[in-house]
């Protein structure tokens, strides 16, 4: 499972959500033992793994920097046979009695560094670009791409920013394109396989029209972002009600962004300050079962 989605598990305020999740955990270090001691690190994860805790089985002891070098190459080539996720290795003093007299500063530990990997990238196929209008009118590119696995997760789609990342970078729709995630998180396009190209591919040109409400677009000078000037654009507003309601806004529990859409299509709402004039039997009438949910609101 990924990092992120561990981090939500672990975070949920319902226990039987977290339960039904197939979460694991390795056992990294002996903390505090009485009637035993040891002399190394590698030790306390052999006699942990002999007491039948899960153990990362990725552990390469060194002697020389050469041997370190290697090692931290040998995991690197493993990553993508990994059952998890990783972005580095950490190299570590083994001896305990040498820990103890390196001892720490206050954030890190002066017996150990980590080493990071270059983000993993892959190849796939740009098959489509969209726009998507935001709460202030800012016309966004988007890039649906044929599904790859990059660093543990599939990635169907990622953001181009504006008119000016795809020129930079040369993109055309049907393009072979190399991906990667930024920081091992956010996914991104980082160049174009030109060696690739059939001659079928297709500019792409941002719209004059906005996509959703079809009024004039603009791009004034000195701004990077092509935006709606539609006074009224339902993208605009639904965006901007999706905002007010989040965490860091008003952070309204359960009104998530299916749930305001509804609201919009059966007309409940119209503008910010009607999320307030909502009723109980407006809010129950969302679902099949609704009156459990809408006593959220009162």
């Amino acid at each position: 499972m990924q990092e992120m989605q561990q981090l939500g598990s672990l975070r949920q305020l319902d226990s039987n959500i977290t339960k039904n999740r197939p979460l694991d955990i390795y056992i990294f270090n002996v903390q505090k033992i009485e009637g035993k001691t040891f002399n190394s690190h590698f030790e306390e994860l052999e006699y942990l793994e002999k007491l039948g805790f899960n153990v990362n089985p990725v552990r390469i002891p060194c002697k020389t920097i050469e041997e370190v070098k290697n090692a931290i190459e040998k995991i690197g080539d493993m990553r993508e046979d990994l059952t998890f996720g990783i972005d580095g290795a950490v190299v570590k003093i083994d001896n305990l009695k040498f820990r103890e007299i390196l001892g720490s500063t206050v954030k890190v530990p002066r017996w150990a560094v980590a080493y990071k990997y270059p983000p993993e990238r892959k190849e796939t196929i740009l098959k489509d670009i969209v726009c998507q209008v935001g709460r202030t009118g800012v016309i966004t590119p988007m890039a649906i791409l044929e599904p790859v696995e990059v660093a543990g997760s599939t990635i169907s789609k990622t953001t181009l920013h504006n008119e000016d990342f795809i020129k930079e970078k040369d993109l055309k729709i049907g393009d072979t394109v190399v991906i990667q995630k930024a920081g091992d998180v956010i996914p991104e396009i980082v160049e174009v396989v030109k060696s690739k190209r059939t001659g079928n591919e297709k500019e792409f040109n941002m719209p004059t029209k906005c996509p959703v409400c079809n009024a004039d677009t603009i791009r004034e000078d000195g701004e990077a972002a092509v935006k709606c000037t539609g006074v009224e654009c339902p993208a605009k507003l639904f965006r901007n009600l999706v905002h007010f309601v989040s965490r860091e806004a008003m952070n309204i529990d359960g009104l998530g962004e299916n749930i305001i859409q509804e609201l919009l299509d059966r007309n409940l709402i119209k503008n910010i300050a009607d999320i307030y004039t909502l009723t109980f039997e407006d809010i129950a009438s969302l679902k099949k079962n609704g009156k459990k949910f809408a006593r959220k609101f009162n």
